[in-house]
């Protein structure tokens, strides 16, 4: 769903010195969604206390850990880190818990498996130029060193999305929105209750409520690709599941995202497939560059399984009467009984994908 091509454009128009200081400067609060991550987890918040732009609060929304995340952040950085304990529910919903606990103008996400630059706040900042900006993103790059690691940095697959000049959709490990906004567009869909869509779907509500979103390069966050190849294909296939759910919200991005026509195109059009080969070659060599093409194609393979897993276990289409903007505005303060029917189905499958 996500396989973009690096983006290479950037709208940020200030300078670190057009900024005020902190005190003249906006609340931005962090959110960071958490499963069973506590040795990373303590890595990121790390990170975001070493802020050049210091976070008004940075919220950790432990998400039903079971290996002691939310014990070891309290022990560990004390009241400098707002740690928050819940029930397993996916991380759609475990960052609307972050959002609505939260005060600041701005909010920016990133994930516990990501390293912020210390520049990372104070560059997002940089992009919110004008009312119409509801959101900006920036790249996210490998903190590892291995091959898989090298191709998901390749494919630019983390990174937002960048079409005849204008922003997409941006990627929760890197952006920051207006919180504003965020209530004003219902925040995340919680049926996605697997990470892989749901940022991508809030995105495209966002934009459909007339704002627009922003790219700034600078803003970087290092995070720990999947290091195998299950791993990459687990994650390939929950992007699938999160394409499911996004084309019965949005039945007009099928044919934009469809990982089924993806995945014809990369088996049957050979030429495609060579032509990758060469994109790849360029900046990794031969040998990489057919090792990317077979990646690729076998990604856009588990993406298919996982959009068609999710088909057979739902068994009926999103009601039209919730579909994008039109989704009940209740659903910001709270679940709906049929919300929580169907979270009580996914949670016994997202226990190990959510975080």
């Amino acid at each position: 769903m996500k396989a973009a091509a690096r983006p290479t454009l950037s709208h940020a128009t200030q300078t670190e010195a057009d900024l005020p200081n902190d005190e003249g400067r906006p609340k931005v609060s962090v959110v960071v969604p958490t499963y069973n991550r506590r040795r990373s987890a303590h890595e990121t918040v790390e990170c975001l206390l070493r802020q050049t732009l210091r976070p008004h609060e940075v919220v950790v929304v432990d998400d039903g850990s079971t290996d002691g995340t939310a014990d070891g952040l309290r022990q560990t950085f004390g009241d400098a880190v707002r740690v928050l304990s819940r029930k397993n529910g996916g991380p759609a919903s475990a960052r609307n818990s972050g959002i609505r606990a939260t005060e600041a103008d701005f909010i920016a996400f990133t994930d516990s498996d990501c390293l912020p630059a210390e520049t990372w706040l104070a560059e997002l900042l940089k992009g919110f130029d004008s009312p119409r900006v509801a959101g900006v993103g920036g790249v996210v790059r490998r903190a590892d060193a291995d091959l898989v690691s090298e191709y998901v940095d390749a494919t630019g697959m983390l990174n937002p999305l960048i079409r005849d000049g204008e922003v997409d959709y941006l990627v929760t490990a890197n952006a920051c929105f207006r919180r504003d906004v965020l209530f004003e567009a219902d925040l995340f869909d919680e049926r996605f209750v697997k990470p892989g869509g749901e940022d991508t779907e809030l995105s495209v509500r966002v934009r459909s409520l007339g704002y627009e979103l922003k790219f700034n390069p600078a803003a970087v966050v290092l995070h720990h690709h999947r290091q195998t190849l299950p791993a990459l294909l687990k994650t390939m296939s929950n992007y699938g599941q999160g394409c499911y759910i996004l084309f019965e919200l949005w039945p007009e991005r099928k044919a934009e995202f469809s990982p089924l026509s993806r995945m014809i195109k990369s088996t049957v059009a050979v030429r495609n497939m060579f032509r990758r080969c060469v994109v790849y070659r360029r900046d990794h060599g031969f040998g990489k560059a057919l090792l990317f093409t077979l990646l690729e194609h076998y990604g856009y393979t588990a993406q298919m399984w996982g959009y068609l897993k999710e088909e057979r276990s739902r068994g009926r289409r999103v009601p039209a009467a919730t579909r994008g903007a039109a989704r009940p505005r209740a659903r910001a303060a709270g679940e709906s009984q049929e919300m929580k029917a169907e979270h009580a189905e996914g949670r016994a499958v997202s226990a190990e994908a959510s975080g």
